[in-house]
């Protein structure tokens, strides 16, 4: 039986995509996007980030860049060969009431693309 720690507890108030699942481009300048949601997202960071510091991003949707104000929620060492290798999930604290409805439209589930999963094993 494997134990449960408070890392493992999802905290999420809404489901995440992933930039491929997405019916348009949408982007964090400056890094890679790992995920979005209605409520943050995860990018890749060179660095480890501080919870609960504050952080200013450029989202860019569908060709449309926008300041955003967050909050880093969680930082996490990954497994990557590639030169970023902490995940850094933040929080939007302050996003605009335009960008808010394009993520809507962009998140919409009868607009996302299906993830191709892998087979599970039995």
């Amino acid at each position: 039986m494997s134990r449960r720690t408070p890392r493992d507890v999802e905290r999420r108030r809404s489901p995440r995509a992933e930039p491929a699942e997405l019916p348009e481009p949408v982007s964090v300048v400056g890094t890679r996007l790992l995920d979005i949601s209605h409520g943050g997202l995860a990018i890749e960071a060179p660095i480890p980030l501080a919870p609960e510091s504050s952080l200013r991003l450029r989202l860019v949707v569908g060709g449309v860049k926008t300041e955003l104000e967050t909050r880093v929620a969680d930082c996490r060492r990954r497994t990557s060969d590639r030169g970023r290798p902490w995940g850094v999930g933040v929080e939007f604290t302050d996003i605009p009431k335009e960008t808010r409805r394009r993520l809507a439209e962009v998140l919409n589930p009868k607009t996302l693309r299906a993830r191709k999963r892998p087979p599970r094993s039995a």
